[in-house]
């Protein structure tokens, strides 16, 4: 085992005791309403930035950005009280043990894809982790393609995202010429 492994068990460790304390319900939710905030603010960002655009005049190219950012934290902290609420319900049951257990599972699997894709950016970036360190490595090498893997599987679902890219570039591109006529 190398040294890296033992960073990686250390770290992995942390997220199921994380991942315990918050139990599955809420990981799943927590998960869910990431994804269901992005795809609302990508959604509903051109028309949010329409309606900032009503009240401010100037950088208007910051507008998309803007309302991206206040409906993806109206759309998460909405989610994360009613998944609390629920919560709070189901730990008086016995589904409480269950899903505790059940969250460290979740929370293992959150923090070894949050480390594929720590150590991906870095890989992209040509920050490698010398040889030496993973040659006797165990869990480097397991952990290492999760992020890419999972980000190729999710690749074709994306095209919102492209659509929403596409919006933000006209807004931005029309917003300056909009303000200087």
């Amino acid at each position: 085992m190398s040294p890296i492994d033992i960073i990686i068990l250390i770290l992995l460790a942390i997220g199921t005791f994380s991942g315990y304390r918050k139990g599955l319900f809420i990981g799943l939710l927590s998960i869910v309403a990431f994804f269901i905030a992005i795809i609302f603010s990508f959604r509903f960002m051109h028309w949010g930035a329409e309606v900032l655009s009503r009240n401010v005049e100037s950088l208007t190219f910051m507008l998309p950005f803007v309302a991206f950012i206040i409906i993806f934290l109206i759309v998460t902290v909405s989610l994360r009280l009613i998944a609390f609420a629920i919560k709070k319900a189901m730990d008086l049951t016995i589904l409480g043990a269950f899903d505790n257990f059940a969250g460290a599972i979740l929370g293992l699997f959150k923090w070894a894809f949050m480390i594929s894709l720590l150590l991906w950016v870095a890989h992209s970036f040509d920050f490698n982790v010398p040889k030496e360190v993973t040659e006797d490595s165990v869990v480097y090498p397991v952990i290492t393609p999760l992020a890419p893997s999972a980000v190729a599987f999710l690749d074709s679902y994306t095209p919102i995202i492209d659509q929403s890219v596409n919006s933000i570039r006209k807004l931005v591109d029309i917003g300056p010429s909009v303000t200087a006529d």
